[in-house]
């Protein structure tokens, strides 16, 4: 099958009540998976890493994702500046990890780079010809940020980052939050089988998570659908409410970020892919500003979102082995909780028919 009969395989058309899943090869296919690097990832805003790291000339964060890496990076001039992280001799990348630096200096070469990205010097490049060094800085990218978070966007030409968040400025209380910890996790499957785990509109949150739900009025499950997101929401039952609070926001922002408000806290989730059968998933937590830092109830909510994760770990995994059977290539949404992922598989038909 070529790709296009890949994506062709899916009808974006059809309303929700009639519309199939996506094919199984969307979630294990090498091709679908090389094309999302290119038409998903590439075009749409990632996040790079936190604005609080990026506060001092110098400091920087970078990203790997779907074969870019990226950097983002303070200026001395106090300017935030994007970068492809590849220096322009070798292709080495010049900047791991997070950090602060004074000197940009490839570690193969020794090329430098100012820290807005311009090349400082190449040595020992000899009587090179036709060399202009003013056409050999590191290639800009885009970098935008909302909130607590610096977002990438390797190539330009998609809606701005203040139209993907749309309504989710105005409902996320993002004011006296502060960053508390970081968690990494690796799953056996799909990217999108992560995302698709969370646009369910809570439809497995009763079944796979029994002590979550406990906590939940899972009768009160909401999902809103907006041009480049999704806003799910759930009232908190009224005798344990003390973790997840009054009421829970999930938002999504296509393609693969997502934020989750709930209580004194937030954390967010965004989905790495590392192939065509694997991702990674970074958690960041942030808490009311009122809570110190060795307050046992961090520990406490950290070990609860714990559990959920691996939970769905061993669910996300048992779903990529069930696409790579014979026995499976399409399945039908529930009307009455699926909207949030018909959507996904909208945006994506969308993204790899844009090419």
């Amino acid at each position: 099958m070529t790709l296009q009969q890949e994506i062709d395989a899916f009808n974006p058309s059809l309303p929700l009540e009639q519309a199939e899943t996506p094919p199984s090869s969307w979630y294990k296919s090498n091709e679908v998976y090389e094309a999302e690097r290119h038409r998903v990832f590439a075009p749409h805003w990632q996040v790079i890493g936190r604005v609080d790291q990026l506060m001092e000339p110098g400091s920087y964060v970078t990203l790997h994702i779907a074969g870019e890496p990226l950097v983002a990076m303070r200026g001395e001039d106090g300017v935030l500046r994007a970068f492809f992280n590849v220096c322009r001799h070798h292709a080495t990348c010049v900047l791991s990890g997070a950090g602060r630096t004074e000197r940009v200096v490839c570690p193969y070469h020794g090329w430098e780079y100012y820290l807005d990205g311009r090349l400082k010097q190449a040595p020992r490049l000899g009587a090179a010809q036709s060399f202009v060094r003013e056409d050999h800085g590191l290639i800009p990218a885009e970098i935008d940020t909302w909130g607590p978070w610096a977002f990438v966007r390797a190539r330009s030409g998609g809606p701005c980052l203040d139209t993907v968040i749309g309504p989710s400025r105005d409902r996320l209380v993002l004011d006296g939050l502060r960053f508390f910890a970081q968690r990494s996790y690796e799953l056996d499957c799909n990217w999108k089988v992560y995302v698709d785990n969370y646009l369910d509109g809570g439809y497995h949150v009763a079944h796979l998570h029994r002590r979550l739900a406990s906590s939940l009025d899972m009768d009160s499950y909401r999902t809103e659908v907006f041009d480049h997101s999704v806003i799910q929401s759930c009232q908190g039952n009224p005798q344990s409410t003390a973790r997840v609070g009054q009421e829970q926001l999930y938002i999504w922002l296509h393609p693969a970020f997502m934020i989750n408000r709930y209580g004194p806290f937030m954390d967010t989730n965004f989905a790495i892919p590392l192939g065509a059968n694997r991702c990674r998933v970074i958690f960041d937590y942030f808490v009311e500003e009122s809570f110190g830092a060795s307050d046992p109830f961090l520990a406490q909510s950290l070990a609860a979102s714990d559990e959920v994760q691996r939970e769905d770990m061993d669910i996300c995994g048992s779903v990529q082995r069930g696409l790579e059977s014979s026995a499976f290539d399409t399945g039908r949404y529930s009307v009455t909780h699926e909207r949030g992922a018909h959507h996904f598989h909208r945006l994506l038909h969308a993204d790899l028919m844009a090419g």
